[in-house]
């Protein structure tokens, strides 16, 4: 019972699928079956349809799929699709003139004689030509049919890309508003750093330090507005280093390692990826345990720059922005680097909560020391 109804059902979707073809054919042959009886006045037998039309019907699609094969590639369709044409017409005129001397001596289904061999061929080979010619015309509307869903998706693509670029530069400038503020806005008080400091040098050195801070990564968040969305990553690993000395002094003993490799001054990246990643272990990583600090290493190896951050996770989740940095880095990296770029995170067997990005070097803008010192803007 169940195989009969996946019958039906299958069934079903063919016809609601070809149901322009069976519409079409079914109009047609009636059509000739109508103009045969009015010119002839009589009508084959049924057989004689039945066999000539599944021959004709499989003609016509077998023709467009083997120049749809013939001309895939432009190279070699000067001298395929000759080919098809001639090599059709001839299968077709054998298999039909073959099919009518078995029917007329075997059945009754061509009853009489059959008109001499050179008529048989003339007609066979215009019926050929007839479904030659309209099976031509199908396979370009099928071509053009098919070149227009093309057009059509390529156009949405291109939107879809237009539209994500739009958000993708609406994150990065909600990133850095959000940086910006969490540090000071530098316009407001960037004249103010140095007077600052100079008092509290005189009293705290430890707490002028805070100002030193500030005012460094105050002027790396703007001079980011000059950097066409991309910045050297040797000043952003600076910047990750001036951050945990700033919460080192308001906040205390911190367990942080922060490792960079040696080749890495040249190479430019999309910028706040790895203050984001800090920032998110201060709100949701425990990093007060001396027997478990945090690391994040910045490296190249295989062709690839590598970012790795290992954490043990806070016992009780932050709600502040809880998930939201590593999503906008997620979407960050695949826009700007597709599939160059590849980002995992997660727990691992000891607890610790690992975060991993790998980017093709390839995809990178990679500069030479010379020119990244000739390109620094003074603030």
């Amino acid at each position: 019972m169940d195989r009969l109804k996946r019958s039906m059902g299958m069934l079903r979707n063919w016809l609601h699928t070809y149901r322009i073809h069976i519409i079409a054919w079914s109009v047609f042959i009636f059509w000739e079956t109508v103009v045969v009886i009015y010119w002839v006045g009589m009508a084959g037998t049924f057989g004689n349809y039945a066999i000539h039309y599944t021959i004709n019907i499989t003609f016509f699609y077998t023709y467009t799929l083997l120049l749809e094969k013939a001309t895939a590639f432009h190279n070699g369709a000067l001298w395929k699709v000759p080919l098809v044409v001639i090599s059709t017409i001839l299968i077709y005129l054998g298999l039909v003139t073959g099919v009518d001397i078995l029917l007329n001596t075997y059945t009754n289904i061509l009853p009489g004689e059959l008109p001499s061999l050179r008529i048989r061929i003339a007609k066979v080979l215009y019926r050929g030509s007839f479904f030659l010619i309209f099976s031509t015309g199908y396979y370009f509307l099928k071509r053009f049919i098919r070149e227009k869903a093309e057009k059509s998706r390529i156009e949405k693509q291109r939107f879809q890309m237009l539209i994500d670029k739009e958000k993708m530069d609406k994150e990065l400038a909600m990133s850095k508003n959000a940086f910006m503020k969490a540090q000071i806005n530098p316009h407001l008080l960037f004249n103010t750093f140095e007077f600052v400091h100079q008092k509290l040098s005189t009293y705290s050195p430890e707490d002028a330090k805070v100002m030193l801070y500030l005012s460094d990564m105050m002027r790396f968040a703007a001079n980011t507005q000059h950097n066409e969305g991309y910045v050297y990553l040797s000043e952003e690993i600076a910047q990750c280093e001036n951050l945990i000395g700033l919460h080192r002094i308001t906040q205390g003993a911190i367990y942080i390692e922060l490792a960079s490799g040696p080749d890495l001054g040249g190479i430019k990246l999309i910028p706040l990826v790895l203050l984001t990643i800090l920032e998110n272990m201060f709100k949701h990583g425990n990093l007060n345990d001396i027997e478990n600090k945090a690391t994040i290493d910045v490296y190249t190896f295989d062709g690839k720059l590598r970012i790795e951050s290992r954490n043990i996770p806070r016992l009780v989740k932050s709600k502040v922005g809880f998930g939201s940095g590593m999503d906008n880095i997620h979407n960050r990296l695949k826009y700007a680097y597709h599939q160059n770029a590849e980002i995992t995170a997660g727990i691992d067997e000891e607890g610790f909560y690992i975060l991993s990005i790998s980017i093709s070097l390839n995809a990178l803008i990679i500069e030479s020391e010379d020119k990244k010192t000739e390109q620094t803007i003074p603030l």
